[in-house]
C-alpha cells in the first residue's frame, strides 16, 4: 500500500528490473558484496574545521538582511543529514502554527552557477499530508507547486499553462529531462521519499536549526546528486546540487500582511516568483556514486557486520586509488556468516567482532585476526519538545526544539525491548495495560532525565527501532542488559517499585509477561507478544505487533528511518487497495518527531540522530565519545583467542561507554595466493594509518568511531606483514621469522589493551591507561581465555580456537518479505563466492534503495 495521491510508479518498476538484473549478474560471477556509501556526522566536522566538512554561510537581502544561515557541512556529502542553523531571523509567529516568519528548505539540481531554477527543485510532496504537516496549522498553499491562491496573485510571476481542473503548478523537470508539469508529487518523489523541509521555526531569539537530508541520486533519482561524468576515468567529485532556503516574512505575495490572508496565515508557495527572488542558496558537493576506481584492477572481496560498514565505504575510493589499485568490495553479512566464510577455504577477508570457534576453524587452518574500526552499539534518538496540556509556559515556548540529552539504564532498555510499555505494542493489549503508555510517562525516566517531565509524546516512544538479523552487537547489548541486577529482577517478573533493586517511586511497572524469565544474552531482538487488534469492518485483517512496530533490514535501515522522524510503522486501514490492507504511515512532521533507533555510533551521527547515554557498571551515564570508546576499548581483555579482546559491558571502567565493540579484519594467509595476500596486508596498512585520521573526505576515519590506540594500530600492522609473508604458502613453507605471537607487539598490553590514548602514548600492562581505574574491570561473562592461546596472530601451528559454550540461537524468520530473501542471497554468494565487482554497486544501490523508500520493513 502506498499513501493517498501514489500508485503503481515507474521507479519502483526501475528499480525492481535493475535491483534483478544485477542479482543475476552477481550470481553468476558468484561474487558478492555492495558499496555501502558512508559518511560523516557534521557534529564532527564543526570540531575538527580541517577535516573537510567546508561550512559555508549565506546572508540574506532585503528584508532578510540581517538573516545569517550556515550549513555545516557542503563537501564530500554522501546520503546524510547536514546541520542547518541561522541568527538574524524574525521569530515564527505562534506557537501553535506556521503563520509567518519561518524558513522553507528544499534540494534542488541545477548546473547555472547562480543555482537552480523551481523547476529544479524537490519540493511539494509533503502537501500530501496537509498544511502544516502536523497539528499546527499552515497555509493552504505554502507546501504545495501551486501557484493557484483564488484571489491572491503575485504580479511577477508568469503563470504557466493551467492543469485540466484549471490550477496552475511549478512543472517539475528532472535532471533527465522528463517533466511534469502539474501536480505536487510525481513519479520521482512523494511525502515518503521527499527530503524538504516546509517549515522550520525560529526561536524567541532569532536563531533556529534544522537537520537536513542530503540526498543522493540513489534517494532522489531525479536531482542525479552524486553522479560520475560518463567516462571511464575515475571521478573524484559527482554532480554538485544545491539547498535552497527560502526565508517566509510577514507580507506576502501581493505585500499584503499575513494577518490579511486566510486564517491570518501566509498562503503562497515558496517556488512563487516573489518569494524565490529572497532564496539563499549553498553548493552541496557529493562524493561520486561508483565511478571512483579504475577499471581493470584486480578484485579482492571482504565481508562481514554492520559495525565495519561506515568506515570500509569511506576507505573503498582511497584504496583503489594508492599502492596495488585493487578494488576492495564489500558485503554486508551476519557475523555467523562472517565466521563461517573464514573457515570455508577461500577466506577472502572478512570483518568480525568475535572470532570463529573451532567448530568453524579447520585445524589446519590458522586465521590472523587484525583490529580495524573501535566504535559503539548505541540507541539513537531524534526527540523534539511537545508540552503536555498543564506544561509551564516556559516548557511550551520550548515546542519544536530538539532535545540533546536522554539517559538510559538498563532496567529501561529491557522495557523497550520486551514490548512492556502500552505503546511499545498496543494500548489494548492486556498484557501491559497497567504500564505506563511510553518512556516518557515512565516515573524512572522521568527522573533521570528531568527535561522530560513536561512533555506528552503521544502514541510515540514505546518502542527502538530494530533489526532483524541476528548479530554479535545484539548479544553485546543483551549481555549488558543481563548483567545488571536492577534489568535482571525486573526480566524475571518483579515490579520496578518493588524487590531488592525497586524504586518505591516507580509506577509498579512490570515486564510484558510473554518475555518474563528472558534467558539472556540473544543474538536477536525478539517481538514475542501475540497480541494483535481486532476492527469490525475488516476482521480477517488484524493490527499486529509488526504492523505498529516492524523490524528493519539492518541497523542502516533504522537510523536513516528515524533521521527522517519515520517509524515504519502500517496503520492505516486503506479500503481502496486491492485487497484492502494496512498502508505505511507518513513520517512524524517537524517539530513533533519522538523516534528511537538502534545503530551503531557512525551510523546514528550520518544520519543526525544523538547517540543516548548510557549507565555502566560504575553508574556513570557515557555516550559513544571518543574519550568513552577508548576506555570501553582499554577495559577489554583477551578472550578465548588472545589476539583478539573481548567486549567488556559492565566494566566498572572509569568514563568506558558500555557498549564498546572493536572489528577486527580476519583471513587465513595459508588460502590466499601471494597476489592476494599483498593487496589484504596493503588494506590493512591503510586502515591502520590512514583510515584512523578522523574527517569526511574519502579515505578517512568518519565520525562515530575512535582512532585506534597505538598498540592496536602496530598489531594491525604486523599482521599485515604476516599475511603477506605467509600468503601463497603452505604451512611448512613458512618463514618462522615472519610469524607473530599474538601478543602485543608494541608491549602496550597485549591484543586486548593497547590503553594508549589518541596521542598514542604508552598503557599500563593488561590494557588499562595507567591511573584511569579501568584496572577495576569485571569480567563480562564471556568465555575464559584458551589456556592454550587459541589462534593466535600469525601463529606458525593450526592451533583452532575453543567451541563457544552455546549454541546460536535459531534464527525466526517472522514476516521477512522479499528484501530479507535478496541479502541472504546475496550472503550465500558471498560466503562461497569472489568479490563483488564495485562498479556494479550503483546498480544494486539504486534498486534497492528505490525499492525500500517504498517498503522500509520487514
Amino acid at each position: 500500500m502506498r499513501i493517498p495521491g501514489t500508485g503503481p510508479r515507474a521507479p519502483r518498476a526501475k528499480a525492481v528490473r535493475v535491483l534483478t538484473v544485477a542479482v543475476l549478474a552477481l550470481c553468476c560471477a558468484l561474487s558478492a558484496g555492495a558499496f555501502v556509501g558512508a559518511g560523516a556526522d557534521l557534529a564532527g566536522a564543526a570540531d575538527n574545521p580541517a577535516s573537510g566538512a567546508s561550512p559555508v554561510t549565506v546572508t540574506g537581502k532585503g528584508d532578510f538582511a540581517q538573516l545569517k544561515v550556515t550549513v555545516e557541512q557542503t563537501r564530500h556529502l554522501v546520503n546524510q543529514v547536514v546541520k542547518v542553523s541561522w541568527t538574524g531571523a524574525a521569530p515564527t509567529v505562534s506557537e501553535t502554527a506556521y503563520a509567518a516568519d519561518y524558513l522553507q528548505m528544499m534540494q534542488c539540481w541545477g548546473d547555472d552557477k547562480t543555482g537552480p531554477d523551481p523547476e529544479q527543485c524537490q519540493f511539494g510532496g509533503s502537501s500530501a499530508l496537509g498544511p502544516g504537516s502536523g497539528n499546527q496549522s499552515a497555509g493552504a498553499y505554502t507546501n504545495t507547486r501551486q501557484l493557484s491562491y483564488g484571489s491572491l496573485s503575485d504580479e511577477n510571476q508568469t503563470m504557466p499553462p493551467p492543469s485540466p481542473t484549471g490550477i496552475s503548478y511549478v512543472a517539475f523537470h528532472s535532471v533527465d529531462g522528463q517533466i511534469t508539469p502539474t501536480g505536487n508529487s510525481n513519479d520521482f518523489f512523494d511525502s515518503n521519499t521527499s527530503n524538504e523541509v516546509p517549515y522550520a521555526r525560529t526561536n524567541p531569539d532569532g536563531t533556529g536549526e534544522v537537520y537536513f537530508e542530503a540526498q543522493t541520486s540513489l534517494e532522489a533519482p531525479g536531482l542525479g546528486c552524486g553522479e560520475a561524468a560518463s567516462g571511464d576515468t575515475p571521478q573524484t567529485e559527482g554532480r554538485q546540487c544545491w539547498l535552497v532556503v527560502v526565508p517566509r516574512g510577514e507580507t506576502e505575495v501581493d505585500g499584503a500582511r499575513y494577518t490579511a490572508q486566510s486564517g491570518g496565515l501566509l498562503q503562497s508557495s515558496p517556488l512563487s516568483a516573489t518569494n524565490w527572488a529572497q532564496r539563499l542558496v549553498v553548493p552541496l558537493h557529493f562524493e561520486p556514486i561508483g565511478n571512483f576506481c579504475p577499471l581493470g584492477a584486480d578484485e579482492r572481496p571482504t565481508l562481514g557486520n554492520e559495525m565495519i560498514a561506515e568506515a570500509v565505504g569511506r576507505w573503498q575510493p582511497a584504496l583503489c586509488q594508492s599502492g596495488s589499485k585493487a578494488i576492495f568490495g564489500y558485503a554486508q553479512v551476519t557475523d555467523e556468516t562472517a565466521r563461517r566464510k573464514l573457515g570455508s577455504g577461500t577466506p577472502g577477508m572478512v570483518f568480525l567482532n568475535e572470532p570463529g570457534t573451532a567448530e568453524q576453524i579447520p585445524p589446519d587452518q590458522v586465521p590472523v585476526y587484525a583490529p580495524v574500526a573501535l566504535s559503539g552499539l548505541t540507541i539513537g534518538f531524534l526527540v523534539e519538545s511537545q508540552s503536555s496540556f498543564s506544561a509551564p509556559d516556559e516548557v511550551k515556548a520550548r515546542n519544536g526544539r530538539r532535545l540533546t540529552s536522554l539517559k538510559l539504564n538498563q532496567r529501561l532498555v529491557a522495557k523497550l525491548l520486551t514490548e512492556s510499555y502500552q505503546d511499545g505494542n498496543s494500548r489494548f493489549a492486556p498484557s501491559t495495560e497497567k504500564n505506563p503508555f511510553n518512556l516518557g510517562r515512565d516515573p524512572e525516566f522521568t527522573r533521570l532525565n528531568p527535561e522530560y517531565a513536561h512533555l506528552d509524546f503521544g502514541g510515540k516512544l514505546g518502542d527502538v527501532i530494530v533489526p532483524e538479523a541476528l548479530s554479535d552487537s545484539a548479544r553485546l547489548l543483551w549481555d549488558w542488559v543481563d548483567q545488571d541486577p536492577a534489568a535482571r529482577e525486573f526480566l524475571d517478573g518483579t515490579a520496578d517499585n518493588t524487590g531488592k533493586y525497586g524504586d518505591a517511586a516507580n509506577s509498579g511497572m512490570t515486564v510484558n509477561p510473554h518475555y518474563r524469565k528472558l534467558d539472556l544474552p540473544l543474538d536477536h531482538y525478539p517481538k514475542s507478544d501475540p497480541f494483535c487488534q481486532q476492527f469490525e469492518d475488516h476482521p480477517d485483517t488484524p493490527l499486529c505487533v509488526q504492523d505498529k512496530h516492524p523490524y528493519t533490514l539492518d541497523m542502516h535501515g533504522a537510523a536513516r528511518a528515524a533521521g527522517r522522524g519515520d517509524s515504519l510503522a502500517r496503520t492505516t486501514w486503506d479500503m481502496t487497495s486491492t485487497p484492502p490492507a494496512y498502508k505505511k504511515d507518513p513520517p512524524q512532521p517537524a517539530g513533533q518527531r519522538a523516534i528511537l533507533a538502534l545503530a551503531d555510533s557512525s551510523t546514528a551521527l550520518r544520519y543526525g540522530l544523538i547517540p543516548a547515554q548510557l549507565r555502566n557498571g560504575a553508574g556513570q551515564y557515557v555516550g559513544p565519545t571518543t574519550a568513552g570508546l577508548l576506555a570501553g576499548q582499554a577495559a577489554m581483555r583477551p578472550g578465548a583467542v588472545k589476539s583478539v579482546a573481548e567486549a567488556a559491558p559492565a566494566t566498572k571502567a572509569k568514563g568506558a561507554y558500555p557498549l564498546t565493540s572493536l572489528t577486527y579484519a580476519a583471513t587465513v594467509p595459508s588460502r590466499l595466493t601471494a597476489a592476494e595476500g599483498k593487496d589484504y596486508a596493503e588494506f590493512l596498512t591503510y586502515a591502520a594509518d590512514g583510515g584512523q585520521r578522523p574527517g569526511v573526505a574519502a579515505g578517512q576515519l568518519p565520525e562515530g568511531y575512535a582512532p585506534l590506540p597505538k598498540a592496536l594500530r602496530a598489531q594491525t600492522v604486523q599482521a599485515a606483514a604476516a599475511i603477506a609473508a605467509q600468503a601463497g604458502k603452505t604451512p611448512s613453507e613458512e618463514d618462522p621469522d615472519s610469524t607473530g605471537t599474538g601478543s602485543d607487539p608494541d608491549g602496550g598490553g597485549g591484543a586486548a589493551g593497547g590503553g594508549d590514548s589518541a596521542s598514542g602514548t604508552g598503557g599500563a600492562p593488561g590494557g588499562a591507561p595507567a591511573g584511569d581505574g579501568a584496572g577495576s574491570a569485571e569480567p563480562s561473562g564471556s568465555p575464559k581465555p584458551a589456556p592454550s592461546g587459541g589462534v593466535s596472530t600469525a601463529s606458525p601451528k593450526p592451533v583452532a580456537a575453543e567451541a563457544s559454550s552455546s549454541p546460536t540461537p535459531p534464527w525466526a524468520l517472522g514476516a521477512v518479505r522479499y528484501v530479507v530473501l535478496i541479502v541472504l542471497i546475496t550472503g550465500i554468494a558471498a560466503a562461497i563466492g569472489g568479490p563483488l565487482l564495485p562498479r556494479l554497486a550503483p546498480v544494486v544501490a539504486a534498486g534497492w534503495r528505490s525499492l525500500r523508500r517504498e517498503d522500509d520493513t520487514t
